[in-house]
């Protein structure tokens, strides 16, 4: 059985339809399920609505006395849910519960253990947004791939609020979810073997009302923080800090030492010292941030990480021979334009490249 929790706030205006739309994809599917309603003591009767469908659909209603939040709505949803299968969906229609019928097949016939309606996948997508809408949701999924790189790197998009996942992949995951983005969560802690991400175009919310606001945003990094301590990749990002100190160190030592005692021009000296620089930090990641991580599972041989590793840091370093040779050219001290190049594309590698760096060590997750 499925068992799919769709946590309400005063839907009284499409739940209804929710569920009808959500039960006949389970249908189609052809799988024995059970919609949980989990409404925090909402004030338009969403509830009641929910209840006199109940003839029609197996539907059960939890309320909550009083607004308690999306994430803890759904592990209660999931306390009295019968389903070896376990879901969630929002009410208000923006996830189209035709989606539904993916996920369970991806559950059922593919043997994922969890199965992720994405926006970001091909054949994913948004319908409406405006751009600065898209920026802040890439930027929250860059951000969460960021903090967490050894969980989310391959996971294209770990924002979702619609996913199922085998009950048995949550036993001893200690869920304890902040805010409303209860898939980072399974996704830090649950136990999962094979992952699928299904394509869904998001909808723009056409009735009721929106439940976010700054308080979801900021309850949302302190989450982001405090499953980076809980899974550990907070102490991994700190090795990994360490590791690239020394190659920073050595990118300007080289530098200053082929151009300054063995006479080699700095547009030579350059790449030579930003390559070792690299081989140093991949050699100590290896030994050092990621061997001793029990999340890491390498993908391939250390030959084929290494080129992966290169392949990825290319941009940093064309920023940071760019940068220096222009600090140089313009005001001609050596340690401080090697400096502001290493600076620079440090900097171009945590804002951007992260994620892509950590997946050459990280778990292999399967995807669609």
């Amino acid at each position: 059985m499925i068992s799919v929790v769709i946590p309400t706030y005063n839907e009284a205006a499409v739940i209804e339809e929710t569920l009808r739309r959500a039960a006949a994809a389970l249908r189609t599917a052809a799988e024995d399920f059970e919609l949980v309603v989990v409404d925090d003591a909402g004030t338009d009767g969403t509830a009641e609505r929910a209840e006199s469908l109940a003839s029609e659909i197996p539907v059960h209603v939890l309320r909550r006395p009083g607004r308690l939040g999306l994430a803890t709505a759904v592990l209660d949803g999931w306390a009295i849910a019968r389903g070896e299968v376990l879901g969630v969906m929002d009410a208000d229609l923006q996830h189209p519960p035709e989606v539904l019928t993916g996920l369970a097949q991806a559950i059922r016939k593919e043997g994922a253990d969890l199965a992720i309606g994405s926006r970001y996948v091909p054949g994913g997508g948004t319908s409406d947004w405006t751009w600065m809408r898209r920026m802040i949701s890439r930027t929250a999924t860059h951000m969460a791939a960021t903090v967490l790189p050894l969980k989310l790197a391959a996971v294209g998009d770990p924002m979702s609020g619609v996913f199922l996942v085998r009950a048995s992949a949550l036993c001893d995951a200690h869920l304890n979810p902040l805010g409303y983005k209860i898939l980072l969560e399974v996704l830090a802690k649950a136990h999962y073997q094979k992952l699928v991400e299904v394509p869904y175009i998001f909808q723009e919310r056409e009735r009721g009302s929106s439940k976010l606001g700054a308080r979801q945003y900021l309850e949302y990094l302190l989450h982001l923080v405090r499953l980076a301590v809980g899974t550990g990749q907070l102490y991994a990002g700190i090795r990994y800090a360490l590791v690239a100190l020394v190659g920073a160190l050595i990118d300007v030592g080289l530098v200053c030492a082929l151009v300054q005692r063995q006479g080699w021009p700095a547009i030579a000296a350059l790449p030579l010292a930003i390559e070792v620089a690299l081989l140093s930090n991949f050699a100590w990641s290896e030994i050092f941030t990621f061997r001793s991580s029990p999340t890491s599972r390498f993908r391939s041989g250390m030959w084929g990480r290494l080129l992966r590793y290169e392949g990825i840091c290319i941009p940093g370093a064309l920023l940071n021979i760019l940068v220096a040779l222009v600090w140089l050219s313009q005001i001609g001290k050596l340690i401080t334009g090697a400096a502001l190049g290493v600076v620079s594309g440090g900097v171009c590698n945590f804002l951007f490249n992260i994620p892509s760096i950590w997946r050459t060590w990280g778990r292999c997750v399967y995807s669609r």
